[in-house]
């Protein structure tokens, strides 16, 4: 209704009667009046604003179209502007070639209706050095394409504005429709508005919007300051400082209610987007990866937060300080240091200090290959309602206080250290979730609570919904770097902003030393990347490896920082979160690796050049992962993974057979196909896919049996993301494995 409302109002526009119609070369001082259509001979025209008032000016007027097809005009010294329009309506700018070097090619104050379209208005005023001050109003504008203060339904379309401050910048405006216009590459804001309301903004490209000398956080694609009930719709703002920075700094009794939608905001070295003392904001299906943070909300409340896809960014996917009543909902947030980080802690930011952490609704998202899934700290009454936990390092991490908080029907799969982790003194009700395992022990063993340290409070997590039985992976494959096993890179968190590449990893069947393959994984981050086996399908390693003397693996890196690596570590661990840590000189044992492969050799007895730490209760004769640590501090890197393996391991412990399937499942995430691989003695005869809630949508029954040495594939590229059970069923036996789909 409020497009129509606005497209309604620009009517009068485009159907106003004209009575006139000028040619005219393009001068300075030119005095418009009502009621005209001007149209400026084409031509190249060098004519600075001496003034500082306007080539064309328009005051008090109405009814009115400039024309510029053919005409570039070079203001030559950034000053000034092309067009100055005051108090007056209805004017239409439209067609011109290229207005250059001025201070803005259009400044508009106290008017309405005013339409510009299939202009370029590219490299006025620009700066490349220097902070950016956000709260100055329209008398300190940064230059740049069009400046509008005080200005009401107007529409700016298909223009082209790049190279220089700011794309449009909006002061006290309101009614304002911005959409299919190329405001990228400008060095302050694609978009600034500042105390301006009820805008549409869609279809935008307002990315590389940065400053390259200085730290490029107080930039943006849009910044919006105290600017409320705005429309922000597919938009691009990638490769900016912030792709959205919304602010309400001492303003927050007024609601936001700003509605961002399906806007790609990746890439940021600052944010992907950034609301600080914001209400009622709504973000639905943006793509907020690989930035310094996803989301950074902080003390901002009444946010709702669904359907995002937030992977990969340096620091946390969505992280709010003391924000209170915030629904994070159906989100994919894998791959980060931490998924979501909640907390409060210090005196606050006057005049907050009063504003706590608390009344967190977390559901329905797939929180998957996160170092931590979910960290609260000082976070009071969190509810933790339906989500799938799968592959992360840690789950769900409470520190300090967690007072009455609930973390009921999740999916906990595969951490490799801890379900729930609380460092809390309060009790936490976790029952009625489905730690996909039928292993009481086992599950307990993954829960950090009074039990362990009588410092802290219960994890009551029974009643648990029943798992299947465990299937355990008792002996370490002879290479673990090899398909179908799954390699997850989990970082740690980085410090300082710059446009880093994402961490990924990949099968490289092209380098490699042994077998088929090598894990390759690529970072940007630099700071503390482990890498961490894990089989195929839904096993559990447990691994008796005291009779294996040495942990072999080959490496190769590359690694263009000057200085080389800075830190190198490998852990072997547990089910029950103790682990033996092997510390070596990244100088001896990773810097030989760089530009070649190299043979490693680490004696499980922890001598030189590694020396062990064991951490908790840890021996053995559980080993349950190996991961590989590699750290730049900051710089990216590359890491080739090849031929891991223990030496000396024997086989002749009996297998609990009743428990084993070789049937797998790869690759698992997955995007578009699953692929089913049976065992020895095991065939396929038909496989259902069915929600975790237990509905199946899709039976595929085979032609024929599936057997050793085959695979079956299942076109799944049109299922939502989320957690799914495969129910697979074969000669003389049914088995229900979990799958992630991205």
């Amino acid at each position: 209704m409020k497009r129509i409302i606005f497209l309604l109002a620009m009517v009068a526009l485009i159907s106003m009667q004209v009575y006139s119609q000028i040619y005219m070369d393009l001068q300075d001082n030119i005095q418009i009046p009502s009621n005209s259509w001007v149209i400026i001979n084409p031509g190249n025209y060098t004519i600075p604003d001496q003034g500082n008032d306007g080539l064309i000016q328009i005051n008090d007027k109405e009814n009115i179209i400039i024309e510029g097809d053919g005409v570039a005009a070079d203001g030559t010294n950034y000053g000034g502007y092309v067009f100055k329009i005051n108090n007056s309506n209805n004017i239409e700018i439209r067609d011109f070639d290229l207005i250059k070097k001025y201070f803005y090619a259009v400044y508009i104050t106290n008017s309405d209706h005013i339409s510009i379209h299939g202009n370029n208005f590219s490299y006025n005023r620009v700066d490349s050095a220097g902070w950016i001050s956000i709260w100055t109003n329209y008398q300190q504008a940064l230059g740049g394409g069009v400046m509008m203060y005080s200005t009401q339904f107007g529409q700016l379309y298909d223009n082209e504005m790049k190279y220089q401050n700011d794309g449009v910048a909006l002061y006290e405006c309101d009614s304002i429709i911005i959409h299919d216009n190329d405001l990228s590459w400008n060095t302050s804001f694609g978009i600034r508005m500042y105390f301006t309301d009820l805008c549409d903004i869609q279809d935008n490209n307002c990315s590389h919007v940065n400053r390259p000398y200085t730290d490029p956080s107080d930039c943006a694609a849009i910044l919006m300051l105290v600017s409320n009930n705005n429309y922000v719709v597919h938009n691009d703002f990638t490769y900016s400082g912030d792709g959205i920075f919304l602010g309400q700094f001492q303003y927050s009794q007024i609601p936001n209610n700003n509605y961002f939608a399906y806007n790609e905001c990746s890439y940021s070295p600052h944010n992907a987007i950034e609301a600080t003392f914001a209400d009622g904001n709504v973000y639905i299906g943006n793509i907020c990866n690989y930035s310094h943070y996803g989301f950074w909300l902080g003390y901002s409340f009444n946010s709702i937060v669904d359907s995002n896809e937030v992977i990969g960014n340096q620091e946390s996917g969505i992280a709010i300080d003391r924000g209170y009543k915030n629904h994070i909902r159906n989100n994919v947030i894998s791959e980060n240091p931490t998924g979501i980080r909640l907390w409060q802690e210090g005196t606050g930011i006057p005049p907050y200090q009063n504003q706590d952490s608390r009344d967190y609704l977390i559901e329905s998202n797939v929180i998957g290959g996160n170092t931590v899934a979910i960290s609260a700290k000082n976070t009071e009454h969190l509810v933790v309602l339906n989500n799938a936990f799968v592959n992360n390092r840690n789950g769900i991490v409470l520190l300090e206080s967690s007072v009455e908080d609930t973390i009921t029907d999740n999916v906990f799969q595969n951490p490799s250290m801890y379900h729930i982790e609380n460092q809390s003194p309060d009790d936490i009700y976790a029952i009625m979730n489905n730690f996909v395992i039928n292993d009481q022990g086992l599950i307990e063993c993954k829960i950090l609570d009074k039990y362990d340290n009588p410092a802290y409070g219960e994890v009551i997590w029974q009643p648990s919904l029943p798992g299947n039985d465990p299937v355990f992976q008792e002996v370490p494959p002879s290479d673990m770097a090899e398909p179908p096993a799954v390699w997850y890179a989990y970082p740690e968190a980085c410090w300082g902003y710059g446009l880093h590449e994402p961490t990924l990893k990949k099968w490289d069947y092209a380098d490699k030393v042994v077998g088929i393959a090598s894990v390759h994984i690529t970072t940007g981050n630099g700071w503390d990347i482990g890498a961490m086996y894990r089989p195929a399908g839904d096993s559990i390693p447990v691994w008796d490896l005291d009779e294996s003397d040495t942990l072999v693996f080959w490496l190769k890196s590359v690694n263009n920082t000057g200085y080389g690596f800075q830190y190198c570590s490998v852990i072997l661990g547990n089910n029950c979160g103790g682990y033996f840590k092997y510390t070596g000189s990244a100088t001896v044992i990773l810097n030989p690796t760089i530009g070649q492969w190299k043979k490693i050799s680490m004696p499980l007895a922890g001598v030189s050049p590694w020396y062990r730490t064991a951490y908790g209760n840890i021996s053995f004769d559980e080993i349950a992962f190996v991961e590989i640590h590699a750290d730049t501090w900051e710089y990216g890197f590359e890491l080739w993974i090849d031929g891991v393996t223990f030496t000396g391991i024997t086989t002749g412990k009996p297998e609990k057979a009743a428990c084993r399937s070789e049937m797998r499942i790869f690759p698992n995430p997955a995007n578009d196909i699953v692929y089913i691989q049976p065992g020895e003695g095991e065939t396929i005869g038909s496989v259902e896919i069915c929600h975790v809630s237990g509905q199946c949508i899709l039976t595929h029954q085979t032609s024929h049996d599936y057997q050793t040495g085959e695979r079956m594939s299942i076109n799944i590229a049109h299922l939502k993301s989320g957690v799914y059970i495969l129910e697979v069923s074969g000669t003389g036996f049914d088995r229900s494995f979990r799958l992630l789909k991205r």
